[in-house]
């Protein structure tokens, strides 16, 4: 007997669009040097929403005609799913996302901005903390210090999109698993690397940001747009807290923060 499932939230319909946009018909393009070489990611494009400023997510629509998954050169070969469901389930589970939860620390506070430092030894196992799909994967520490552009502060990195449509990105790998690839699907609890160090750090950790997904690439909202550790804290609980909600009300609340970093900070 098939299983009744609820509405979907407004960031679970964009999830099944930028689920197509990964898995659907994509079109590979060649694009000039970057800082950071070896970074490929799904490119989606927003199409037209409304102007009304409390517009929320719910009536933004992904538009998959117009999307590319970029490559640094034309020889790039990049592997994509090939499968995807139809539909998105309206709950996925939950986990912190270092296999050893016991040697694991983090705190309450972050410089500047929402977002944890997920402390552990280096070469720990991070793993996926949802059910979702690999929007972005960094497998080269681009950051140099002389520079100090903050695209490329978190060093190996990769960003998921969550069954939930919420994006999950993790920074300052020492290795990335091969098997990751941008457009695959990853399981929660499976494997994506190890910790380290690489980038703008000075410890081994995991930076951990929540944010909702955006169209193009840029770094502000990537990193993270509200605070991870009470999702943390329940997850290690056992408790399957969702930030779903929290994030549409960022997203009601910054109507336009995707666009406004993406003008100002690509990357």
């Amino acid at each position: 007997m098939a299983t009744e499932r609820g509405p979907l939230t407004g960031l679970q319909r964009r999830s099944v669009l930028l689920l197509a946009v990964a898995v659907g018909v994509l079109s590979c393009a060649a694009e000039g040097p970057r800082e950071d070489s070896s970074s490929t990611e799904v490119t989606p494009t927003l199409a037209a929403t409304t102007s009304d400023p409390s517009t929320s997510i719910e009536s933004t629509s992904i538009s998959s005609t117009a999307t590319e998954l970029t490559t640094t050169t034309a020889s790039t070969v990049v592997s994509r799913a090939t499968t995807t469901t139809s539909t998105v389930p309206t709950t996925t589970p939950y986990q912190v996302p270092l296999k050893d939860v016991a040697a694991a620390g983090w705190g309450t506070t972050h410089a500047g901005y929402s977002a944890t430092d997920v402390f552990a030894p280096c070469g720990a196992d991070v793993v996926s903390p949802v059910n979702g799909v690999a929007l972005e994967v960094r497998t080269v520490d681009g950051w140099d210090p002389a520079v100090e552009d903050p695209a490329t502060r978190g060093g190996r990195s990769i960003a998921l999109l969550g069954d939930d449509g919420v994006r999950y990105y993790m920074a300052h790998f020492e290795a990335i698993d091969p098997a990751i690839l941008v457009g695959g699907r990853v399981g929660v609890g499976d494997l994506l690397g190890t910790v380290g160090q690489t980038g703008r750090a000075s410890a081994c950790h995991v930076h951990f940001g929540i944010s909702p997904p955006c169209p193009t690439e840029e770094w502000s909202v990537r990193r993270g747009a509200i605070w991870p550790h009470p999702y943390l804290d329940a997850w290690r609980a056992g408790e399957q807290l969702s930030p779903v909600e929290e994030v549409e009300r960022w997203v009601s609340d910054n109507p336009t923060a995707c666009a406004d970093a993406a003008a100002v900070n690509g990357g």
